[in-house]
């Protein structure tokens, strides 16, 4: 069998360029959160701005965790075990460190 070397490249290409928008839309949007709870902060409404910045953190952190979850997503569809085992991988160990973090 012959594989197109063009084809695995542009396969490759579009799974870093899905990857890349999740990236860049989640740290617009954590951004986006933080900048309106500081604003909020600033001009005294101090019941949300809070709840803003929290949120904004909470996305800012959890768009690696994303990130990982579309790439496996990706690779199962593909079903290129080899890195789609890797995002597992990184999941359990990402998911290791939060439970260890909230319990020490």
């Amino acid at each position: 069998m012959v594989v197109n070397e063009n084809s695995v490249e542009t396969r490759h290409d579009a799974i870093e360029l899905v990857l890349a928008r999740l990236l860049r839309l989640g740290s617009l949007v954590a951004a986006a959160l933080l900048a309106v709870g500081l604003a909020a902060m600033v001009a005294g409404l101090s019941v949300i701005a809070p709840k803003l910045i929290t949120a904004g953190l909470l996305v800012l952190l959890g768009t690696p965790i994303l990130r990982v979850v579309t790439a496996a997503v990706i690779f199962i569809r593909e079903r290129d075990w080899y890195f789609a085992f890797f995002c597992a991988v990184v999941l359990v160990a990402l998911a290791t460190g939060i439970v260890l973090g909230r319990v020490g």
